[in-house]
C-alpha cells in the first residue's frame, strides 16, 4: 500500500482515468447476510454490474475494486467470473472516506507517474449506471477539474419549528440529488484526502472532501433516475424491474 506524501505538483493534463468502485456496505438495511453488492441482480452480482460497466468506457485504464477484507473471496469471485480485465481487490477501511484513501493510495504511484490524470469513483450499490453517465463525468471532470452527476429536485419544503410549512431558503432550481460515479482531478484529490485524514475530516462523498481541500470548482452533468443506490429490498425489487423493461446486460469488460 502506498503511504502519504506531501502535496504534488500541478501538472498539465496528461495520462488517463482511474476508476474505483466502492463495495463497503452490508446488507443490513436490505434484510440481506452478506454484503448487498454480491448479492444477484439478473443473474449477476450487484457489484459486477458497475465494474463491468466502468470497464468498458474508452480512457479508464486501472480499475480499483475496494471491498470489506472479509469480502474478498466474493469479491474475487464476481471479477473472475465475467470481466475480462485485470481488476485490482483490495481492503478498505472501516469508513467510506477510509476506503476511498486506500484506494486512491493504491493509485498513488501512477498518479505522481501522471499515468493517472483523473480517478471516478463510484457505489457499487448503484449497478444500472449507464456508460453515456460515466463518460460524461468523465469528459467533465476532465476539462473542470472535478464533475459529479446529479439531478434536479423540485418536490421539497421547509418546516419550521413549529412544525409548519416555510418558504424555502434557495430557489428549488438550486437544488440537486447528487449520484455517483464522481470525477475530480487525481493529484488534487488525493492530496485533500491526506489532509483529511490528517485533520480527521470525514465528509459525505468524494464532492464534499474536494470542497473542503480543493479550490476545485466542481460541476455538474445531468443524472440518470434509473442510477439509483440500492438500500432497502424494494430498492433491489426496482432494480430487477429496471433490467427486465429495458432489457438490459452487463456490459463485460
Amino acid at each position: 500500500m502506498s503511504t502519504p506524501r506531501g502535496p504534488r505538483a500541478r501538472r498539465a493534463r496528461a495520462g488517463g482515468a482511474a476508476g474505483v468502485v466502492l463495495a463497503g456496505g452490508t446488507g443490513s438495511r436490505l434484510g440481506a447476510e452478506i454484503n448487498k453488492a454480491f448479492l444477484p441482480l439478473a443473474g449477476r452480482a450487484i457489484a459486477g454490474w458497475s465494474l463491468a460497466t466502468m470497464a468498458s468506457v474508452e480512457g479508464i485504464g486501472p480499475l480499483v475494486f475496494v471491498v470489506r477484507p472479509e469480502d474478498r473471496a466474493h469479491a474475487e469471485a464476481v471479477v473472475e467470473r465475467g470481466l475480462r480485465r485485470r481488476v485490482e481487490v483490495i481492503s478498505g477501511g472501516a469508513t467510506r472516506q477510509e476506503s476511498e484513501l486506500m484506494a486512491l493510495r493504491r493509485l498513488a504511484d501512477r498518479i505522481d507517474a501522471g499515468t493517472v490524470h483523473t480517478v471516478l469513483i463510484h457505489d457499487a450499490a448503484r449497478p444500472l449506471v449507464s456508460h453515456g453517465l460515466i463518460a460524461a463525468v468523465l469528459h467533465a471532470a476532465m476539462e473542470s477539474g472535478g464533475a459529479v452527476p446529479a439531478i434536479p429536485v423540485h418536490d421539497v419544503a421547509v418546516a419550521d419549528a413549529d412544525g409548519f410549512l416555510a418558504p424555502t431558503a434557495v430557489d428549488a432550481d438550486e437544488l440537486l440529488r447528487v449520484q455517483t460515479p464522481q470525477g475530480f482531478r487525481a493529484d488534487a484529490i488525493l492530496d485533500a484526502y491526506e489532509a483529511a485524514a490528517r485533520d480527521a475530516f470525514v465528509g459525505t462523498d468524494t464532492q464534499s472532501c474536494a470542497e473542503q481541500y480543493t479550490d476545485i470548482a466542481t460541476t455538474w452533468v445531468r443524472g440518470e433516475e434509473t442510477n439509483f443506490k440500492i438500500t432497502y429490498a424494494q430498492d433491489l425489487l426496482l432494480a430487477q424491474d429496471v433490467v427486465a423493461a429495458e432489457r438490459l446486460s452487463p456490459r463485460w469488460g
